[in-house]
């Protein structure tokens, strides 16, 4: 068990106070050198660990940043998050900060973010996501939380809100260009696969589906919906429940790269080909769209660029509170070998 800064001056024979300030300022002048020395001594023997924030007490800063994530589900399970929290990671490094995390068993996304907000006084800024299991109505009672501890924050893959809040958009998260890509190469029979059903981007979704749809005069048909859960599982088997009845789609749209990849060894399953039979595009550029045979088309949507521009935007409110803007992240498509234009 580590040590308590008394423990240390009663070791090296002199106060808490001198103590504290050392270790929170090596450079100070108000201990002499000798007694510097001792301190290192004494705090290495006790095995004495800092406790950042104790220390965020008498300072202004702590340099950590809270990650508030509403959902209790392992948190780096999902490689799409991994990607946010990587860019995010890699900015932070830069600036001398750290990243912490705060576990929550509560069972909605309002009671995770209260329940975190209570365990990380600390902190000196947050940046909250948002999940697929996440209302707008819980989406706003969080950004009011945050804005009620007076903190820097700033969110990340939520949708654009009216609040003036800080906030890191990421525009494919509600588009369908990938679907687009698809009607243009000649495709009008598609599967659409997509993520949860009370998730708030996916029905964002739903109306861009239906608007795309009644431009272009394709008739609307629900039967072509799927919802995958981002579960190789639940998409294998869905697919695989809907080619034993409907064999008439030309291609699949899936909003994420595990989905399609799902759906491709679905496809194959049932003795069809991709592209030759059905065309498949993914979302998120990962490694599913890569090493799948074939490789996946997919729509990159910057995830790393999204997490690094959400750190620097909260240095920048750090820095100056009075900042309050919204960045917009816009992907591309990428073209590989899943994707046929429809003779």
């Amino acid at each position: 068990m580590g040590s308590s800064l008394k423990e240390i001056a009663e070791r090296v024979g002199t106060s808490t106070a001198s103590v504290s300030i050392y270790l929170n300022n090596r450079d100070t002048k108000r201990v002499s050198s000798a007694m510097k020395k001792k301190i290192d001594v004494a705090a290495k023997e006790l095995n004495y660990r800092k406790n950042i924030f104790a220390s965020s007490l008498s300072k202004s800063e702590s340099k950590v940043i809270g990650i508030l994530i509403p959902s209790n589900i392992p948190l780096f399970k999902n490689g799409y998050t991994n990607s946010l929290l990587s860019g995010i990671q890699s900015s932070l490094a830069l600036k001398g900060y750290s990243l912490l995390f705060f576990p929550s068993s509560a069972s909605s996304s309002k009671e995770n973010v209260q329940e975190q907000l209570q365990n990380s006084a600390g902190c000196d800024g947050y940046i909250l996501f948002s999940t697929g299991f996440c209302t707008m109505e819980h989406i706003l009672w969080n950004i009011r939380e945050l804005e009620n501890t007076g903190k820097p924050f700033v969110t990340l893959n939520i949708p654009r809100v009216s609040k003036e809040v800080n906030q890191i958009i990421i525009e494919d998260l509600t588009s369908l260009r990938s679907l687009e890509y698809l009607l243009d190469a000649g495709h009008e029979k598609i599967l659409l696969i997509l993520g949860r059903t009370n998730g708030e981007h996916m029905q964002f979704i739903l109306t861009e589906y239906r608007k795309i749809l009644k431009q272009r005069k394709i008739p609307f048909d629900n039967r072509r919906i799927i919802y995958g859960n981002y579960s190789h599982k639940d998409t294998f088997l869905k697919v695989s429940n809907f080619l034993a009845v409907h064999r008439d789609i030309s291609a699949i749209c899936a909003m994420s790269d595990l989905m399609a990849s799902s759906s491709l060894a679905a496809v194959k399953a049932t003795g069809l080909t991709v592209p030759g039979d059905i065309s498949i595009i993914g979302r998120n550029n990962s490694l599913y769209s890569e090493l799948s045979d074939p490789p996946l088309s997919t729509l990159e949507m910057k995830i790393e660029d999204a997490g690094r521009s959400a750190a620097d935007l909260l240095f920048e409110q750090i820095t100056n509170p009075a900042t309050c803007r919204k960045i917009f992240i816009s992907g591309e498509i990428i073209e590989r070998q899943s994707v046929n234009e429809k003779s």
